[in-house]
């Protein structure tokens, strides 16, 4: 009795995830940085599959640039206060912008480095920036930084990196080893090893300790890759359920219709040869009594397959927060779209701050170039610090236009939403919407054409003295 007890006792008392019943794989019970768990040669391999199946599936090339649309575009807004400095500011970052003057390769804009910085971040896990002196950057992909065999500079050993990354007995990166691609079947090779302090590392982290990113992707490789092979096989089946095909089945002795085969096997007994044209119109089959033909057919793809299908892209969507409903826009409702399109907000704006981040960092130091290089003045007693910006996010549609701008306008009318904010989240700034209002009026006032615009249940007039 007291055995019973005491089994009883464990099961009601404690931890079941714990247990191991022989019903699932039981943890294993090992407690590691997130940068053991995936070893060098993992590293590898992961970054290799998650580059072939975006490179190959349609599903998962659409949802990285699903999630790029959201989380990679910016505009720079200089917040200064005097209008002159600000639009100094704003014409130098849009001079920097151009392909020639940030990308050290001359090939890409800043906002498209951005969005292959995020892109690679996805994909790879992270992805790295080198600031140089002349205000380029150099992009730096992440399977170049990794710690080499040999070729370090004397006095730095291997065992101060991980994963390419030199760190302090704090975890701080001091730098990183970056290594060529091999030509043939080589290792990596030694190629510098760079100050932290130059190099901006942007990353995707789930740990504290973790120091280099791992992509979101790496829970949906599989089911991405077992739905991309599902649907060769489906359809390969579907080609053959297309063919005709006509089984007979004999009993009797006799053959069905003339016989034209040869005889193979030399027995004198000519082998059966049944031919049926399809081409020449109906045709009639006398068979004897046993004998039956019928066509083959598959039902492919079944219903249920379809269903599965559908349950594996929904759960690989899953691995960067994308509701089903962006990939089949006739899969709920208007208030269902919206509810998922919120949701999935509050998770883009996660990721938009570690993009921010990263162009607060590079906008800086390139402000910084522009000072100690004459080509930006400051007034007299202001400093870099003291300057402000902003990057804003590129804005969404509204889903239905009537209703929602009917409803911010409630909103700024009850004062529980500013201009700035309504603005601001479809991606434009109220400045210089205010401005281009001004601009606008200023221009009819002299055509002598009314400024009054009427629309919906919001009218904007322009207030006269008299």
């Amino acid at each position: 009795m007291a055995g019973l007890l005491h089994k009883a006792g464990r099961y009601l008392f404690g931890y079941d995830a714990v247990e191991s019943k022989n019903r699932r794989q039981p943890p294993t019970g090992r407690l590691r940085s997130e940068d053991k768990e995936l070893l060098p040669h993992q590293r590898r391999k992961l970054t290799s599959a998650s580059r072939d199946i975006h490179r190959n599936f349609t599903i998962a090339a659409w949802a990285i640039r699903k999630h790029l649309d959201y989380v990679s575009t910016f505009s720079f807004q200089s917040r200064t206060g005097s209008a002159d400095l600000d639009g100094r500011i704003e014409d130098l970052m849009d001079w920097w912008s151009r392909p020639g003057n940030c990308d050290v390769a001359a090939r890409h804009s800043l906002p498209r480095l951005v969005r292959l910085a995020e892109e690679r971040r996805t994909v790879d896990g992270d992805v790295f920036f080198l600031k140089l002196s002349d205000g380029r950057l150099q992009a730096i992909e992440g399977d170049r930084v990794q710690t080499p065999t040999s070729g370090l500079p004397q006095g730095v050993l291997p065992t101060e990196f991980v994963h390419g990354v030199q760190v302090d007995e704090a975890g701080q990166a001091k730098g990183y080893a970056v290594c060529k691609r091999p030509a043939s079947g080589a290792d990596f090779m030694f190629e510098r090893l760079i100050p932290a302090p130059y190099v901006v590392h942007h990353a995707f982290f789930d740990r504290f300790d973790q120091v280099r990113g791992i992509s979101p992707l790496a829970a949906a490789i599989n089911t991405l890759r077992d739905t991309y092979e599902g649907f060769d096989y489906a359809l390969a089946k579907a080609k053959v359920a297309q063919m005709f095909a006509l089984a007979f089945y004999r009993e009797a002795v006799e053959p069905l219709g003339e016989v034209t085969g040869e005889d193979a096997d030399g027995d004198g007994t000519p082998e059966k040869d049944y031919q049926v044209d399809f081409g020449r119109g109906p045709v009639l089959l006398d068979l004897e009594p046993g004998d039956r033909a019928e066509f083959l057919e598959s039902r492919s793809p079944s219903t249920e397959f379809l269903a599965f299908t559908q349950t594996m892209i929904q759960t690989a969507l899953k691995g960067l927060d994308i509701p089903y409903s962006f990939f089949d826009e006739a899969h709920t409702n208007y208030s269902g779209a919206r509810q998922a399109l919120l949701q999935y907000e509050q998770s883009a704006d996660v990721k938009r701050h570690d993009v921010r981040l990263m162009l607060n960092n590079l906008t800086g130091w390139r402000l910084r170039l522009f000072i100690a290089d004459g080509l930006l003045e400051l007034p007299r007693g202001m400093t870099l610090a003291d300057l402000r910006w902003e990057w804003i996010a590129k804005g969404i549609p509204w889903i239905d236009p009537l209703k929602e701008v009917n409803a911010d306008i409630a909103a700024i009318g009850a004062c529980l939403a500013s201009r700035t904010d309504v603005l601001k989240q479809q991606g434009k700034d109220f400045f210089d919407v205010a401005d281009q209002l001004a601009t606008e009026n200023e221009y009819l006032d002299e055509l002598g054409l009314p400024t009054n615009v009427a629309a919906a249940n919001a009218q904007i007039v322009e207030i006269t003295n008299g």
